[in-house]
């Protein structure tokens, strides 16, 4: 492989014994990955400068060289730089409550030692890694970060690791809800790591870019993560391929195309082996498609894992499945647990989402009134904190309940066109440009004609969500059409014989 600022953005910093030895590595490699695992390979074996060994633990870490990571901390388990490197964080919710408390005291050792500046910035990089996305607030992600921009600063000549620095900046916007602005920074970052020809921290840019963006344009977060895949595949790095598939599946699920985000990760499963992250993704999947008693069997999986950890949306995952499954009582007891759980944590999305599901509850009762007060608290918090990623949940369970109250009536004159909350369901879908969420509308509003004998509109409706998309991410809805079309079609053509 040729030379990439990866790695020699380190030359400055060390002898020239390393860099020789990185530059015969790197000519000798045949992508990124492999170099990581030659330069893991000789720290192991000889006896090398330690400036070697900690770019090559880092370089480990970063890509999740498990084995690699494993064994350099048994050989320099007495360095303390070294040390801070042999956690490997995969699970954003299960590994990063496990290690953190280990590597946060680690990284303090190490500090108390005497290291170049270089390293200091690198060590004070993962302590910000360990706060996001999921553990920590933003002060507790800002403490580290502002340490490595200070010393960055005062010295020129560790500009080369500003691309990471604008990447937790853009993160931290994202947390605090400036997720617009958040674009802009981690462009910058992307554009600094790419003139580097830093790969890695292209990659690390393009990820939550790609995740940020699909607030505002789901397509162009498809093609983000088209290229973040497509990195990953060049630089050959099985975690990061797994990644990929990953994050792109929750743009897919925005869009409505839930047989790709489905596939996404069962493909992710394949590379990397699940988690809780993909149990959990692959659980609320089936819960959007009404599928209780799948979601039900990854809720339960990732239970298995994690269950020891205070985490609500898990418990909110495995109350939504019980609700579709009629377990209603089940479904409150996880719901009344993660609600003590939320409080706890003091923020308003989690609030969301329990007063979603909460929703979701009521409709499994039958009280579609009750439902339809909670389903708007819901909403009213998602929308105003602008969770765009969730509003499809709980818009598509608004009409859902809005139709069903409207059947009660349907001997009156009341409820003869779609409701506030079905056509708004039908605005969010269209102006965001998911095909998917429109065909599910369809599905519904063809409910809501035939609760009130208009079959002709029910048809006209599914026949033209037919033509939205032909997409592979939604073979599950349109089979879903297909069938509702033909049953219509089968009442349209006996009401003609008997008339």
């Amino acid at each position: 492989m040729k030379p990439i600022g990866t790695i020699t953005k380190y030359y400055p910093f060390i002898d020239e014994e390393s860099q020789s030895i990185l530059n015969s590595l790197m000519d000798g490699s045949s992508n990124y990955y492999d170099f990581v695992q030659r330069l893991c390979k000789v720290v192991l074996e000889n006896k090398v400068p330690l400036v070697l060994v900690f770019i090559a633990a880092v370089q480990a870490w970063w890509t999740r060289a498990e084995e690699s990571v494993k064994l350099i901390q048994e050989k320099y388990k007495d360095e303390p730089c070294i040390r801070p490197w042999g956690y490997v964080i995969k699970s954003s919710v299960s590994d990063q409550a496990q290690y953190h408390d280990s590597i946060v005291a680690a990284i303090d050792k190490a500090l108390d030692t005497t290291l170049a500046d270089w390293m200091e910035v690198e060590l004070h990089f993962i302590h910000s890694y360990l706060h996001y996305p999921t553990f920590g607030d933003v002060p507790s992600l800002l403490e580290p970060l502002e340490r490595a921009k200070s010393l960055i600063e005062s010295n020129p000549s560790l500009a080369c690791f500003q691309p990471l620095i604008l990447m937790f900046e853009g993160c931290v916007q994202g947390m605090e809800e400036y997720r617009k602005d958040s674009i802009d920074t981690h462009k910058r970052g992307l554009e600094l790591a790419r003139n580097n020809d830093d790969k890695l921290y292209t990659y690390l840019n393009l990820e939550p870019l790609a995740g940020v963006m699909v607030n505002f344009d789901v397509q162009e977060s498809l093609d983000l993560f088209q290229e973040m895949y497509d990195l990953a595949q060049d630089l050959d790095i099985p975690y990061m391929i797994g990644e990929a598939l990953y994050d792109s599946s929750i743009a897919f699920g925005f869009a409505g195309e839930y047989d790709l985000q489905i596939s996404s990760i069962e493909e992710c499963i394949k590379i990397l082996g699940g988690d809780d992250s993909d149990w959990m993704e692959l659980s609320w999947t089936y819960a959007e498609l009404g599928d209780g008693q799948m979601a039900l069997e990854w809720a339960n999986q990732a239970f298995e894992n994690v269950g020891h950890i205070e985490y609500p949306r898990l418990y909110l995952a495995k109350a939504w499945a019980l609700a579709l499954l009629n377990r209603v009582e089940e479904a409150e007891h996880n719901l009344d647990t993660a609600y003590s759980l939320i409080l706890k944590t003091g923020k308003e999305y989690p609030l969301g989402i329990y007063y979603h599901i909460a929703g979701v509850i009521e409709l499994a009762r039958g009280d579609y009134e009750a439902a339809l007060d909670l389903l708007e608290k819901s909403e009213e918090i998602i929308e105003r904190i602008a969770i765009i990623l969730y509003q499809n949940n709980v818009l598509l369970d608004l009409a859902r309940a809005e139709i069903l109250l409207a059947g009660q009536s349907k001997g009156s004159t009341i409820g003869i066109t779609p409701g506030k909350w079905l056509s708004k369901l039908e605005r969010h879908a269209l102006e965001r440009n998911l095909p998917g969420i429109r065909m599910y509308a369809a599905l519904l509003k063809s409910e809501f004609y035939q609760n009130h004998d208009q079959l002709k509109n029910a048809l006209t409706v599914l026949t033209d969500a037919l033509h939205i998309t032909d997409s592979p991410g939604v073979t599950t809805l349109r089979k879903r059409i297909i069938a509702k079309t033909q049953e219509i079609e089968k009442h349209l053509h006996d009401e003609e014989i008997v008339s």
